[in-house]
């Protein structure tokens, strides 16, 4: 007769409930230590790490043989009694009464004092790591989260399409794609797309990828991103800064609360977090430029708000800043006109604090077609290519808002690290397609 192991995880030995009792665990190596008659196996499961001891006189021959022969990340299986144990990992100790190898590994390519383009070479091997995979914890946690916010206020969570025929942004940022003959991009986003759907749904959003051809080398750059799509009708630009404010503060709050662990691990204080409310700080895109001027930064108005002003505008607040009402000519076409400022549009950037930079960007949308039609012929662009999209407006057209999160980058402002490719499985940027 077979009888079923009940295996548990290492965080149930380190929560303390099973101080003196038999348990089974299974897991890789993570870390040896060989000595005389005893080998110190710190066991590494998807909840953490613990430390095991195999004694030579508590196992069978065979048994220990193999726990000498074993290199780390072998996969094995272990029972044994739980003791607390000040000076071990975690504070408590599994000493061993039956082992097994169930795999041998070879010998394990990453070693201590790697460089950081060996190990993105071996991604696939060192999200093994506890810091990546803590915080791949973390970033389930923030993708959780934000469905769990927007379905509770009634959002539906739908697709589009990730091939498109028309750009959504600046042009030069496409990844142009042959498609059976005919010339089409990779999606920079998927909101032209959404806008059709919320006309059957009112609130709708989108989890996925989208892709900008960008040259950019920075710390908060990828070629794919995943992007957090929220289109609302009935949604005012004052109702879509609320919306923004109200999830950012919903998936740092969640963070705080749900992956006190990883966030230890990671040494991120949650106060940090939990310090995260509305409301958040506004500016004018006027009054941007002006404190950047009064600054010392070379800019002017009409120019886009780069990286240095960005950092220079929050880099003395704690805060998040909405910066609105940017001008026509460094924005998309499908924003909605500020009757206040017609030079400009109903729109708005959301910097992290302490000089992060940009991770939200949304606007009201335009709903009269005539006027998207002139918007375009303003930058050049044939309206015609935008057909499907100009209709939804003749029909019902409805006041309605969006935005989009760059998910990666708020997981770096939230875990405060030191390049966006870290909270990414396999990130994607100018100099790095493999693995």
């Amino acid at each position: 007769m077979v009888i079923k192991v009940s295996y548990i995880h290492v965080r149930d030995v380190l929560e303390g409930g099973y101080d003196g009792q038999k348990v089974h665990l299974r897991g890789w190596v993570h870390r040896i230590r060989k000595q005389k008659k005893m080998v110190f196996v710190l066991l590494r499961d998807p909840s953490g790490v613990v430390q095991t001891v195999i004694k030579k006189a508590a196992v069978r021959d065979e048994q220990y043989a193999d726990a000498e022969k074993m290199l780390i990340e072998s996969l094995v299986t272990i029972a044994g009694i739980v003791k607390a144990d000040e000076r071990a990992e975690g504070g408590y100790e599994v000493q061993v009464e039956d082992f097994n190898v169930l795999h041998f590994a070879e010998d394990f390519p990453i070693t201590e004092d790697q460089s950081i383009e060996f190990l993105n070479d071996n991604r696939h091997l060192w999200m093994r790591s506890r810091s990546l995979t803590n915080i791949l914890k973390v970033r389930d946690e923030v993708f959780n989260s934000a469905r769990e916010y927007l379905r509770g206020q009634g959002f539906y969570e739908t697709t589009s399409p990730m091939f498109v025929s028309t750009m959504g942004e600046e042009g030069a940022e496409l990844f142009e794609v042959e498609y059976f003959g005919k010339k089409v991009y990779l999606t920079q986003t998927s909101q032209m797309h959404l806008e059709p759907q919320l006309f059957a749904m009112e609130k709708v959003f989108i989890l996925a990828p989208s892709f900008r051809a960008e040259k950019s080398r920075t710390r908060k750059h990828l070629t794919e991103f995943w992007h957090l799509e929220v289109e609302e009708a009935w949604c005012d630009h004052e109702c879509n800064l609320k919306r923004q404010e109200e999830l950012v503060s919903y998936m740092c709050h969640s963070v705080a609360n749900n992956r006190k662990y990883e966030l230890a691990e990671l040494k991120v204080d949650p106060k940090r977090l939990l310090a995260v409310n509305p409301p958040f700080d506004r500016m004018t895109y006027s009054e941007a430029i002006e404190t950047c001027q009064k600054g010392g930064i070379e800019i002017k108005w009409g120019d886009d708000i780069r990286s240095e002003a960005e950092e220079f505008l929050t880099k003395e607040s704690d805060n998040f800043l909405f910066v609105e009402y940017y001008p026509k000519e460094i924005k998309s076409f499908y924003m909605k006109d500020n009757p206040e400022d017609p030079r400009t549009y109903k729109n708005s950037d959301l910097l992290g604090p302490r000089g992060f930079g940009e991770v939200i960007g949304g606007s009201e949308r335009e709903t009269d077609a005539q006027l998207i039609i002139d918007n375009l012929n303003r930058i050049g662009d044939d309206p015609e290519k935008y057909k499907w999209y100009i209709d939804i407006r003749r029909y019902g057209s409805v006041q309605h808002s969006g935005f989009g999160v760059g998910m990666d980058r708020l997981i770096t402002w939230m875990l405060n690290l030191e390049h966006i490719r870290d909270c990414i499985p396999f990130p994607r940027t100018v100099s790095r397609i493999f693995p």
